[in-house]
Order: structure tokens, then C-alpha cells, then sequence
């Protein structure tokens, strides 16, 4: 009980009193979220407001943009050096297909990977089980299903690979 309150006076501090991107605040945020256990690196910058249900893990120098949501209660891992846009979502949870009474059958929870260096641009949709591998661009809009190999820029949905990155 006392951890489910906590997260949630951590989350309201993110999400409504230290919002935006006022540099006073990088701090508070960065620690709020290791206080809830989950792993934000040092030199990380967090919009806010966020959404997290399952664990986060973020590596250093990070930016995390407005809305960033993890649904499911998967492990979304975010490496070194990365840039995620605003309204990215991680989804961590899905079905398995169940039966013709209903369709959405047992539950799975998966983990999702951005490697380091990636560039995840705005309103793209993660999908888990997921890597994303180092140096990576994901376009807007573009919802990943797929591994995306080192040094490639993919989008669309589903996101296709575009090119590869020198």
C-alpha cells in the first residue's frame, strides 16, 4: 500500500508540479522515478507528464519527451544518448488470440530494447517484444512490430526499413 502511494505522489509531482522543461526540475524528476523503482541514468531529461505501468530502465543522457507512455507491465530497456519525441507510447502487454467467444485470450507481458544512440520521433508506437538496435531512427508515426537492426532509419506502419545510416 505505503509503495502504491508513493508512486503515485511521484507521478502527480512529474506529471502536474515539476512538468515541462524548466532545467530546475531535471533533477527532481530523475529522482522521483528511481525513489519508484525504476533505473533513470544520470544527465536524464524527463517532459513530463509520463506514464509508466510497467518498469522503465533509462540509460544516461536521455531525453524523454511529453507523454511518453509504457503500457503493460513489461520492461521498456532505453539506452545511452537516446531522444524519444512526445506521444510515444511502449506497449508491453498484448493477447494471445483466444477463442470465437472472445477474442483477446490469455495475457502476455513482453520487453521492449532501444539500443544507444537511437532517435525515436514523435507519435511513433512501440510494439513488444521489441529491439531496437544502436543508433536507429524510428520516422513519426511509425509503429514498430519488427527488430530494427543498427543504423537504420524505418517508419511507416508497420514500420519498413527506409535506409541505412552511416
Amino acid at each position: 500500500m505505503l509503495l502504491g502511494l508513493k508512486r503515485k505522489r511521484a507521478l502527480f509531482l512529474i506529471n502536474h508540479v515539476y512538468q515541462g522543461t524548466n532545467p530546475k526540475y531535471w533533477e527532481k524528476k530523475r529522482k522521483l522515478l528511481n525513489s519508484i523503482g525504476h533505473a533513470i541514468g544520470e544527465g536524464t531529461k524527463i517532459v513530463g507528464p509520463v506514464r509508466i505501468y510497467g518498469k522503465l530502465q533509462v540509460g544516461k543522457n536521455v531525453w524523454l519527451g511529453e507523454n511518453f507512455t509504457v503500457y503493460g507491465l513489461g520492461t521498456v530497456r532505453i539506452g545511452d544518448n537516446c531522444d524519444v519525441a512526445p506521444d510515444v507510447v511502449c506497449l508491453t502487454g498484448s493477447h494471445e488470440i483466444g477463442g470465437p467467444e472472445r477474442r483477446a485470450g490469455k495475457g502476455t507481458m513482453n520487453d521492449l530494447s532501444i539500443g544507444n544512440g537511437c532517435w525515436v520521433c514523435a507519435r511513433s508506437t512501440l510494439i513488444g517484444p521489441l529491439t531496437i538496435s544502436d543508433s536507429s531512427v524510428i520516422a513519426a508515426g511509425s509503429v514498430v512490430n519488427r527488430p530494427v537492426d543498427e543504423n537504420t532509419l524505418v517508419g511507416g506502419v508497420p514500420a519498413k526499413v527506409i535506409r541505412t545510416l552511416e
